[in-house]
C-alpha cells in the first residue's frame, strides 16, 4: 500500500498544533491519524501530540491481545482531560483525533472533533465522518447548507474532543475497493477549500506526494489562516 503526508503551519498562525501518525505496522496494516490541538499555544500542540503518541503506543499492544479502536479512544480522552486537569498551565486543553487502521481488506475508523476521514473512489469523494459541530448539527437539520457551515461562526464550536472529558467517540468499518484512496484532513484545508475543488486535485494529480502538494496548496491559495494537514493512504 501507498502512504504520504504533508502538514503546513499555514500562513497567519505562530506555529503548528496539528500532528499526524502514519506508520505500516507489523502486520501489513496501515495506522493514520489527524490531530488538530486547541486550547492555547501550548495546551493545544500538547493536548495533539500525547493523543497521537498515545494512540501509536495503543496499537502496539502485547502479543496475542486486540484492541478496540473506539476503546482506545475513550482511554486517550481520559489520559488527556487527566493532564490538563492536573497542570493549570494546561487548563482546557484539547484535540480533535481522526484515525483509520486500514489495509486492503478492511478499513476500521474512529474519530472525534472536526477533522474529517474521506474516501476517494469513482472519481468520487465521499466524507465519512460527521463533524462534531454546531454548524455540522445545523447542516443536518436543514438550517443551513454545508457551504454555508464551512463560514458559519459556529464552525468551530465543537460537541466533543479528546481532553473535554469522557469523550464519545464516533467509530465504523468498511471494505474499501480496490485502488480507493483514504484522505484524512484537518479543518484548515476542509474549510477552506469546497469539496468541488478537493475532487479535482485528487482527480489531475498522479503520485500521493504530488496530491497533497496539490491539496495544500489550494488551503494556502485560500488564506492559508490556520494548520493544514493531509494524510493519504492508496489501498
Amino acid at each position: 500500500m501507498r502512504f504520504f503526508a504533508q502538514t503546513h503551519q499555514g500562513l497567519k498562525r505562530p506555529t503548528n498544533q496539528d500532528r499526524y501518525l502514519l506508520r505500516e505496522l507489523p502486520d501489513g496494516r496501515i495506522l493514520a491519524a489527524v490531530a488538530d490541538g486547541m486550547g492555547g499555544m501550548a495546551g493545544g500542540e500538547v493536548a495533539a501530540q500525547m493523543a497521537i503518541d498515545l494512540l501509536a503506543e495503543a496499537m502496539d499492544p502485547p502479543p496475542g491481545e486486540h484492541r478496540v479502536m473506539g476503546e482506545i479512544f475513550a482511554a486517550i480522552c481520559h489520559r488527556v482531560y487527566e493532564r490538563a486537569q492536573s497542570e493549570p498551565e494546561l487548563e482546557g486543553m484539547g484535540t480533535t483525533l481522526t484515525a483509520v487502521l486500514s489495509d486492503a481488506e478492511r478499513v476500521d475508523w474512529a474519530h472525534v472533533g472536526d477533522s474529517r476521514l474521506y474516501r476517494w473512489s469513482g472519481n468520487r469523494l465521499t466524507q465519512i465522518t460527521r463533524d462534531d459541530t454546531a454548524a455540522a448539527f445545523m447542516v443536518e437539520e436543514g438550517m443551513i447548507d454545508s457551504e454555508e457551515a464551512n463560514r458559519h461562526p459556529a464552525r468551530h464550536m465543537l460537541f466533543d474532543c479528546v481532553g473535554c472529558g469522557d469523550c464519545e467517540p464516533d467509530t465504523g468499518s468498511f471494505g474499501p475497493e480496490p485502488g480507493e484512496l483514504l484522505l484524512l484532513t484537518s479543518d484548515g484545508l476542509h474549510e477552506k477549500v469546497v469539496q468541488g475543488d478537493l475532487e479535482k486535485a485528487m482527480a489531475s494529480a498522479k503520485d500521493l506526494p504530488a496530491v497533497a502538494h496539490e491539496l495544500v496548496g489550494l488551503a494556502l491559495d485560500a488564506g492559508g489562516s490556520d494548520n493544514i494537514t493531509v494524510v493519504l493512504v492508496g489501498l
